[in-house]
């Protein structure tokens, strides 16, 4: 195990007291936010305050991952996450290394609060999708959620879309999308779903002309929502997009030969994408099983438009310096 200094075994000792809700947690916030505060104060002190875009969300779905592992009863599955060693402000640690840490620290205020504020389900949807078989926790810890279907929220000229891509989705998205005539850019996080829902809703898309980017994993359908886009953006994150075989209406995997690859082919292409590379990677995994391609593949066959320090246009004039 590794050693931690004394800050960092209070913390230790903050979670492992918590209680799920309530004052325990809310305690915990202020405590990290007050260190936060004091290792970005010792960094500016010290001649640095700017880290560079590149850490602006520095472990945060590790953070989320540990938070939501713990309030949902799964601890010693996220142990291995807690463990974070608080560096001393004594002079012999870089300054610019301090900043990093302290944006480590408000990210965990960030990922606390969150998980505070959002219902159980919202729990339990974030973390099967983006957390269970991520970052060394295991594939058999995924928690049942009584809704786990889509949320939509929007914010300014964004709409949020989190959850399953359910019979009846592109629906309920097209109204969402007639209540907020201002939005521009559809931001994702699904597991999939339906297929024809998803296709749907990635032509309403390019329709209307939005953008698309994520805030969680894409898997299954949702690249294919993602692909509606005029512009399709991935920003420095973990999240993926993933692809696997279709399966049919009894829950196995259709014939590779089925039309219904036909139809998706066909779409993609329409899309402005490589049908042959995207239906080489949905054929090469599984239902069970997600095929993620690395993200420096994702441009060249049109998936994505632009991958933040990777490829796409100008992507080079936005590299940190």
């Amino acid at each position: 195990m590794k050693k931690l200094n004394f800050l960092s075994l209070l913390i230790a000792l903050y979670l492992i007291m918590l209680p799920v809700f309530g004052a325990g947690w809310r305690d915990s916030i202020n405590s990290v936010q007050e260190a936060a505060e004091r290792y970005r104060a010792y960094a500016v002190a010290n001649g640095t305050s700017w880290a560079g875009t590149m850490y602006n969300g520095y472990h945060l779905e590790r953070h989320r991952c540990a938070i939501l592992g713990r309030m949902l009863g799964y601890e010693h599955s996220v142990a291995h996450l807690e463990e974070l060693k608080y560096p001393p402000l004594d002079g012999s640690v870089d300054p610019h290394e301090i900043l990093i840490f302290s944006i480590s620290l408000e990210n965990w205020v960030a990922a606390a609060q969150w998980a505070l504020d959002v219902n159980e389900d919202s729990r339990k949807n974030r973390w099967n999708l983006d957390c269970v078989g991520r970052q060394g926790i295991p594939k058999n810890v995924a928690s049942r959620s009584d809704k786990p279907d889509a949320e939509f929220w929007a914010d300014g000229e964004t709409l949020f879309v989190y959850g399953d891509i359910d019979f009846g989705f592109a629906k309920r998205f097209k109204r969402q999308l007639e209540l907020s005539p201002n939005i521009r850019k559809i931001v994702l996080g699904s597991g999939g779903g339906s297929v024809r829902d998803a296709i749907l809703s990635g032509k309403l898309i390019r329709d209307l002309g939005l953008e698309t980017s994520l805030h969680g994993n894409c898997f299954s359908a949702c690249p294919l929502v993602f692909m509606g886009g005029v512009k399709r953006t991935l920003w420095a994150s973990p999240h993926r997009l993933g692809f696997h075989q279709v399966t049919n209406s009894s829950g196995q995997a259709s014939s590779l030969s089925d039309p219904v690859y036909s139809i998706i082919g066909n779409y993609i292409s329409e899309m402005g994408g490589d049908s042959a590379t995207v239906l080489y990677w949905m054929r090469s995994a599984r239902p069970s099983e997600m095929f993620e391609p690395n993200v420096a593949e994702l441009c060249d066959p049109g998936v994505a438009t632009f991958v933040q320090r990777v490829c796409g246009p100008g992507w080079n004039t936005h590299r940190d310096r």
